[in-house]
């Protein structure tokens, strides 16, 4: 297992045996999702799962009753695809992008990348970067005075490649990196079950927070997991916005062959930042420390996507040796070797 931000080298020469990860057994998925693309309604049928827009869209100019998501479980993940469409000057159409999903917090959460071609216009459903995090909804309690938005943090970025969006546009979706508000859906007001952290929130705690992550390295450098696991969860509560602590924790206990405490702690940090690509890479390496070659290279896969460009690692890490023969890996490889050209 490698890491470019927090893990150490020591951790490669540590002894890798542990027994098979073992999940609950199925996800049900079935219900209404907050999505870039506004309230879909998931139904499932054995691994099968099927996204329809639930009430109208306002980002795409799909109607109601219309498949936006689709594809498999595999354990703890999802792959398939997510509608999108093309928007700005001279720009009309859709398609359809391929996107791996991590499946958190029981089922509430499910937080991955797509793969988006390239193109000069916008593209509606799409963030910052190809990361994304669908939260399960829930009704909102009657206690709560209904609220006529559609959702109450807007989305400043810039979805696409030449323009910003206007102001209309902005208020089309939530900013998947802060708590998701108010969801109006068909006359009611839905609240996403797992809320997610507001950035601003803890904005004062920037040097506390740098600390913390700093001595939690010198530790983990030094093979003091127990220490190091301390200091990143106290980085975990000064800014829970941040994935590099969530991911130290999951490789604290990595190193002492808890895997399954590890994935957990992994998928953590994918929920705060679904384009944080070391967390996919990492989870890789478990699974095929597990034997698991399908869900390994799920995630090498989205980890290429989202930035892990490190071919020398790949070769090198032996925790990958039970897939490196398999022409999967050598698919990747090239793709990650042509990255860096």
């Amino acid at each position: 297992m490698a890491n470019k931000i927090i893990l150490p080298a020591v951790i490669s020469f540590l002894l890798l045996s542990a027994a098979p990860f073992a999940l609950a057994d199925g996800y049900k998925l079935v219900g209404r999702w907050w999505t870039p693309l506004g309230v879909v309604r998931i139904s499932q049928k054995g691994n099968r799962i099927i996204g329809k827009i639930s009430w109208r869209c306002k980002v795409c100019p799909f109607k109601r009753g219309q498949e936006v998501i689709k594809g498999t479980l595999l354990e703890d993940s999802f792959a398939g695809k997510m509608r999108y469409c093309l928007k700005g000057k001279k720009c009309k159409g859709d398609g359809w992008a391929p996107m791996v999903m991590v499946i958190a917090r029981e089922g509430k959460v499910l937080s991955g990348a797509a793969h988006f071609k390239h193109t000069e216009c916008r593209i509606g459903g799409k963030g910052k970067a190809d990361g994304i995090v669908l939260r399960k909804l829930r009704r909102r309690p009657k206690k709560h005075k209904k609220l006529p938005v559609a959702v109450a943090h807007a989305n400043n970025s810039n979805h696409g490649n030449t323009s910003s969006p206007n102001k209309g546009e902005q208020t089309e979706q939530a900013d998947q990196s802060k708590g998701l508000g108010v969801v109006a859906d068909a006359g009611e007001n839905m609240e996403a079950e797992v809320q997610g952290p507001d950035p601003r929130a803890f904005e004062k705690n920037v040097t506390s927070w740098r600390s913390a992550m700093e001595k939690g390295k010198e530790y983990m450098n030094n093979g003091f997991f127990e220490r190091a696991r301390r200091l990143f969860k106290k980085a975990t509560e000064l800014n829970p916005t941040k994935p590099e602590a969530f991911n130290g924790i999951g490789v604290t206990y990595y190193a002492r062959n808890d895997y399954q405490e590890a994935l957990r702690w992994y998928k953590k940090s994918l929920e705060v930042n679904p384009d944080f690509g070391d967390a996919y890479y990492n989870m890789a390496c478990i699974y095929s420390l597990q034997k698991k070659p399908n869900l390994a290279f799920r995630y090498l896969h989205i980890a290429a996507l989202n930035g892990f460009v490190q071919p020398e690692v790949l070769t090198k890490d032996p925790d990958l040796a039970n897939i490196r023969d398999d022409h999967r890996f050598k698919k990747i490889l090239r793709k990650m070797i042509s990255g860096q050209k």
